[in-house]
């Protein structure tokens, strides 16, 4: 059988029941998941299993045919003397057991009923197992401690107080010209000469009497050939094993070479350090009646405690474990003395208020008296301190390791020096179509990553070769995935040496790059594209670095200063000089070079700086701190903005004639002006501006005098085929070249060559003219196109100020008409009604009749009347001064103004509006007084917002649909003593403010007038 997992125990169990093997086979698989248990049926089966496989324990029955418990285990012993063999028998007897114990047994456990002897067997199992496990431990550990004590290059030995050496190592031996054999056991006075084994007692015996270290001055002993030799011997008190009589331990260093030796001297010391330290232990025996401890060894060393200071366990417990241990301490050593467990390990650590606090190890077993009236503990404690650090600093290692090892954006594989894989990670094997398996135990050049190619294969065995001399090998190639996608690594093969130097193994770590190397090729085409640019640039471009020399210029830097030579040639050149050498272009030299030299010493970027150069045209320079790669730097830019200068001063003469333009009367100023405009500002000097007529057409209104010299009297344009009325019925000028390659030309026998003719809107045309052919360009015609634009601007608004004018006339005749009828009104028909007035107060004091009351209400609704068309003929559709107004602030006073009776008011709104604030007022309060005639005495009145507006609802019976439009009407009215020009009054008011006014339903089922297009303040 395979072995298992290193904690798992395979167990042999020989019974010649096989149900009763079976079973316990079972009830041991229960009880301890690490068991694996295997059953045979007679001795000769089981020494077949053991022959075929590897098992950590035997369990035998005793009585079986053929070959009994005992003599099974005699033959085990012969191949097997450690192995454990539990005799788990059914027959029970001292003579059995006694027999049992000669031949070797581990444990022996009597068969009983129930399956509580199970669980007892499956404890005797592990305990065996592990004492077993834990005894090859200790002598492998011994073995490892004699091989380092004979591998140390010192001389190393332990002496008794008589002299005899009791320990020696191979270098003593060696020195000696001996055997470690002869040398262990003899006397030091057989060894040594008489003047050195004398000084050798002196320093013995001290170091026994003071039973403290010592390290004896430098000796010196001659070796069998005579050479003379210095040590520096250093001797401690020791115990050696199980003998009680005292001991040293010496250690003789060879110092004759003490320079080249240093190192191995501290190494050896370490070591034997650690050896020491491994080898201190308290062996310990707890009477399980009492509790009490007897106690072997340097306990007061090991735990800084008197043993006297705690006899039993228990004090152990309270003064030596560490508070967090003492529960699993004290629930251990209970169950040893209660009897519920046979033996085991615990792992504890020391208190703190005993200093550092340490790791210790307790092995005990349970020892029962004859009759099983005694039991006693038996334990041996060990500091495992150091172990405990190296264990977890080696865990912490592991993680590193891995974490490093499983890094997901590093491709790590383990290699040997041959080549063989090792141990690669996911991150590796997530770029080839494989698994672990397939690439492990294969020469790395073979795997999946490299076998499509043999150059490549032979690249990688190449560099594995390198790197198993010991070279640092770097490396870069382009790999392909099973997809068939190219991808670029970069790596290094690293040569992990042992402790001699030796190249013991390859680590390769490499990543992929081909994101950074796709990168590498964009910036190049970057860079190139940008060269490209530089030399391209319409401007002229020159950097320096910080001592001013010339790191690069464009050949636009040249054609701008007439430089002679090569941006190639001037590289490298003094900048300083280069810019004297050119101030002369400039019409101020000095202030050129100074004004560079104050941009470099202030390090403040300037932008597009206007330079007047001696012949009078205008350069734009621009400055920039730049950063190179070893220093700083500046860079220049230049420009020729003459052309852009001259364009401007254009544009600004041109802006200029605007207010001219605007400020002009007639049209025919307008085209005065705007040809003056052409010819000056614009250099268009024959030009002319015809302006349409319903009767002539487009006829000429103004015209330049080199139009005049250029082309005489203009004709005037009409329907008829030519070029000037396709401008003006399409409104999109024109530009053209040679008007007599054009079939449309007014007159073949013109001078004029080339036209640009531009629309002026509906009101005519603007054309300039030249003999040249194409004499006009694209500036031309823009800077053309604004005069023109402004030309229609100024004719558009000449045009409404004709309009305006009138219509001004027209109002002063209607508003007089108006006062007029207003002054009749007020005079031919207020002054009876208020005689008729007077003579009714009169009637109502002389008689009483029903016929005043009649009388009295058609008087009120005629004076109603009378005050409604006087505010109709003097306010009508006019407002005055606009300000802001508050709405709530309005309709709160317009409610006090109005007689409301029972009626009701709710305001929603706290909009502020610009409005003229009596004419805002009057339209509330006509809204208001038609709410309550209609709605009734109790009536609610809301007034609220609108998105760009308010509303004024009622819950009164409301409008019909098919009447909403005629209640503006002068008049129309529905109450019987109403005037008809309340709502008409409102509708004035609202056009007068260029709003617009609406009636819907209200939500109470009421009118509701929507006032919209106000404007917010």
């Amino acid at each position: 059988m395979s072995n298992g997992s290193p904690d798992s125990i395979q167990v042999l169990h020989v019974d010649d029941e096989p149900d009763f093997a079976d079973l316990t086979a079972t009830f041991l698989e229960r009880e301890d998941d690490r068991f694996a248990v295997e059953t045979a049926t007679s001795a000769s089966d089981g020494k077949e299993e053991l022959e075929q496989n590897e098992f950590d324990c035997v369990v035998s029955d005793y009585e079986m045919p053929g070959q009994n418990g005992i003599e099974f285990l005699q033959s085990v012993r012969e191949h097997y003397p450690e192995l454990p063999f539990i005799l788990f028998t059914g027959k029970g007897s001292e003579e059995v057991a006694s027999d049992a114990i000669s031949a070797g047994v581990t444990d022996y456990l009597q068969k009983e009923g129930g399956t509580d002897q199970y669980t007892v067997l499956a404890n005797r199992i592990t305990n065996a197992v592990e004492h077993h496990r834990a005894q090859e431990r200790v002598e492998r550990s011994e073995q490892r401690l004699r091989e380092i004590v004979d591998a140390l290059p010192h001389l190393l030995y332990v002496v008794d107080e008589e002299g005899n050496y009791l320990l020696a190592n191979e270098a003593l031996a060696t020195f000696h010209d001996t055997t470690v054999e002869d040398i262990e056991g003899s006397n030091i006075a057989e060894v040594l000469d008489a003047s050195a084994a004398d000084q050798f007692r002196r320093h013995l015996d001290e170091v026994l009497e003071d039973e403290t270290t010592q390290r004896v001055p430098e000796v010196e002993i001659a070796d069998p050939d005579g050479e003379t030799h210095i040590f520096e011997p250093r001797l401690q008190p020791y115990e050696f094993g199980d003998v009680d009589d005292q001991a040293v331990l010496g250690i003789a260093a060879d110092v004759t070479e003490r320079k080249t030796h240093e190192r191995t001297l501290e190494r050896t010391r370490e070591r034997m350090q650690l050896a020491l330290e491994h080898t201190n232990s308290v062996i310990f025996e707890i009477d399980c009646n009492t509790d009490e401890v007897v106690r072997h060894g340097a306990y007061n060393e090991f735990f800084e405690l008197s043993a006297d200071e705690v006899p039993t366990w228990e004090d152990h417990l309270a003064q030596a474990v560490h508070p967090d241990d003492r529960d699993q301490f004290q629930q251990f050593y209970q169950q040893l003395v209660d009897g519920e467990r046979d033996g085991g390990q615990l792992e504890y650590r020391t208190t703190p208020e005993m200093g550092d606090v340490r790791w210790i190890r307790d092995t005990v077993s349970v020892q029962n008296e004859s009759r099983g009236e005694s039991r006693q503990v038996i334990g041996i404690a060990r500091e495992i301190t150091e172990y405990k650090e190296r264990e977890q600093e080696l865990k912490q290692k592991e993680r590193r390791y891995q974490a490093i090892f499983d890094d997901p954006n590093i491709l790590v594989g383990l290699i040997d020096t041959d080549g063989t894989v090792l141990e690669i990670n996911e991150t590796a094997m997530d770029y080839v179509d494989a698994t672990r398996e397939d690439v492990t135990d294969e020469p790395f050049w073979e795997t999946p990553w490299f076998n499509y190619s043999e150059s490549l294969q032979e690249d990688v065995k190449g560099w594995i070769e390198r790197a198993a001399d010991g070279e640092y090998v770097e490396f870069e190639t382009d790999l392909v995935q099973p997809g068939g996608e190219q991808y670029t690594v970069e790596g290094v093969f690293r040569p992990v040496r042992d402790e001699e130097d030796d190249v013991v193994s390859l680590i390769i770590s490499d990543r992929e790059i081909t994101e950074q190397k796709e990168y590498e090729r964009e910036l190049e085409q970057t860079n190139a594209l940008l060269s490209t640019l530089f030399d391209t640039l319409p401007v002229g471009v020159l950097a320096e670095d910080e001592q001013r020399n010339v790191v690069a210029v464009n050949e636009q830097m040249f054609e701008l200063f007439d430089l002679p030579g090569s941006p190639d040639e001037i590289r490298g050149t003094d900048c300083a000089q280069l810019a004297a050498d050119v101030s002369d272009t400039f019409a101020d030299s000095e202030a050129f070079v100074d004004r560079i030299d104050e941009l470099i010493a202030g390090q403040e970027p300037v932008y597009n700086e206007e330079l007047e150069l001696a012949d009078g045209q205008t350069y734009a320079r621009s400055y920039h701190p730049i950063e190179l790669s070893e220093g700083d730097g500046h860079l220049w830019v230049y420009r020729d903005i003459t052309a852009r200068k001259t364009r401007e001063t254009r544009l600004a003469t041109l802006n200029e004639t605007t207010p001219e333009l605007m400020a002009a009367e007639t049209r025919t100023d307008v085209a005065e002006i705007g040809v003056e405009a052409a010819a000056d500002v614009l250099g268009l000097e024959a030009s002319a501006i015809h302006l349409y007529d319903e009767q002539d057409g487009l006829v000429p209104v103004a015209q330049t005098d080199a139009g005049h010299d250029l082309i005489g009297e203009p004709p005037a344009f009409t329907g008829e085929d030519s070029i000037a009325w396709r401008v003006y019925e399409q409104g999109e000028g024109r530009a053209i070249e040679d008007v007599h390659d054009n079939p449309e030309i007014y007159n073949p026998d013109s001078p004029v060559r080339s036209e640009l003719i531009l629309p002026l809107g509906e009101a005519g045309i603007l054309i300039a003219s030249s003999p040249t052919a194409a004499t006009f360009d694209d500036e031309d015609r823009v800077l053309a196109e604004i005069l023109a634009s402004n030309i229609t601007a100024a004719l558009e608004q000449v045009e409404r100020t004709e309009e305006i004018r009138a219509r001004e006339a027209e109002l002063t005749r209607q508003n007089e008409r108006l006062e007029e009828f207003a002054s009749i009104v007020s005079h031919d028909l207020r002054n009876p009604l208020q005689v008729a007035e007077g003579r009714l107060e009169l009637l109502k004091d002389d008689c009483e009749t029903e016929q005043v009351a009649p009388i009295e209400r058609a008087l009120d609704r005629m004076d109603a009347l009378i005050e409604d068309i006087l505010t109709l003929a003097r306010e009508g559709d006019r407002v005055s001064e606009m300000e802001e107004v508050g709405l709530r602030e309005v309709c709160e006073a317009c409610w006090q103004h109005v007689e409301t009776a029972e009626a009701t008011l709710e305001i929603t709104t706290d909009k502020t509006i610009r409005a003229d604030r009596s004419r805002l007022q009057q339209l509330i309060e006509n809204l208001i007084h038609n709410a309550v005639e209609h709605g009734g005495d109790d009536v609610t009145v809301t007034i609220g917002d609108l998105e760009d507006g308010f509303y004024v609802a009622d819950d009164g019976p409301g409008i019909p649909a098919d009447e909403r439009e005629s209640v503006f009407d002068a008049g129309y009215s529905t109450a019987d003593d109403g005037t008809g020009f309340g709502l008409s009054i409102v509708k004035q008011i609202v056009d007068a403010h260029g709003w617009n006014i609406t009636i819907t339903e209200s939500e109470a089922g009421g009118a509701r007038f929507e006032i919209t297009g106000t404007e917010h303040a």
